[in-house]
């Protein structure tokens, strides 16, 4: 049943508008778009957080390439970034990049969204709002929303003492997106938990401990849990520290709250 969900509401979610500015968005102009990489111009990326404990929780360092802990300064990159002069730690700064897709053709863009033709430049050309726009456009497929009991394997306290953040407000709940610890209102929360309902759950090798912070690529989620390759349109993604699979449709949409999110 749940694909069949997933199925039915795949078409509606994969029409995206090819031009971006008809989502309200901007070409990296905007304030809304922090700080642009590579000296392009300056914003507010840098959040200001003290840095994230650096301590082993359930994962040894080497499981945290690109956005893990002590490295949250996040940009977002716009359309004349240089993907390809980046390093792995400016690439986990893309607050707009997904894990693993810097390298794609073309880079960053969700695979959903790059399947139906969008380039790296319309991607790249949403200021927050125009993604909000975006989110708010593509969900209409799952109104009103599946919310269901939280069955995150991290409480909020946890989270907070994983990446050193404050205490939530009490409208806000934190969540923790490939790697990247993120701040929800109750609408975008009860959103995570319609595509956490969603989700199937691959069964994980033995003795292999699963860290939040990671943020890995498909490939590297492939090899270090010992998972299958999937098959074309379907992702993996960790959700807390739970991986998770999600349909193209479904992986566009937890990235647009990742991003949304992002703290």
């Amino acid at each position: 049943m749940k694909w069949l969900i997933a199925t039915t509401t795949a078409a509606a979610l994969m029409a995206l508008p090819m031009a971006a500015s008809a989502q309200g968005n901007g070409k990296g102009n905007s304030a809304h778009a922090g700080e642009r990489v590579n000296g392009h111009g300056n914003g507010n990326g840098n959040k200001g957080h003290k840095p994230a404990k650096t301590e082993a929780r359930g994962g040894a360092d080497r499981d945290m390439p690109r956005g893990g802990r002590g490295n949250r300064s996040q940009t977002f990159a716009t359309p004349d970034t240089d993907i390809a002069t980046l390093d792995d730690i400016e690439r986990g700064r893309l607050v707009n990049c997904p894990p693993g897709l810097a390298k794609k053709n073309p880079p960053c863009v969700p695979p959903g969204l790059a399947a139906k033709g969008v380039t790296f430049s319309e991607w790249t050309g949403y200021d927050r709002d125009g993604l909000r726009a975006l989110l708010d456009d593509r969900w209409t497929a799952f109104d009103p929303p599946v919310v269901v009991p939280d069955t995150s394997r991290l409480t909020q306290m946890q989270i907070q003492d994983i990446f050193d953040l404050p205490d939530a407000p009490d409208d806000q709940k934190y969540a923790v997106i490939d790697g990247r610890p993120v701040l929800l209102n109750a609408e975008d929360y009860d959103r995570l938990l319609t595509l956490n309902s969603l989700a199937e759950r691959p069964g994980i090798s033995g003795g292999v401990a699963q860290s939040p912070a990671a943020a890995l690529t498909q490939e590297e989620l492939v090899s270090l849990y010992g998972l299958p390759v999937l098959p074309t349109g379907q992702n993996y993604a960790v959700l807390d520290n739970q991986v998770i699979t999600l349909p193209d449709p479904a992986y566009d949409l937890l990235q647009l709250i990742r991003i949304l999110g992002a703290v």
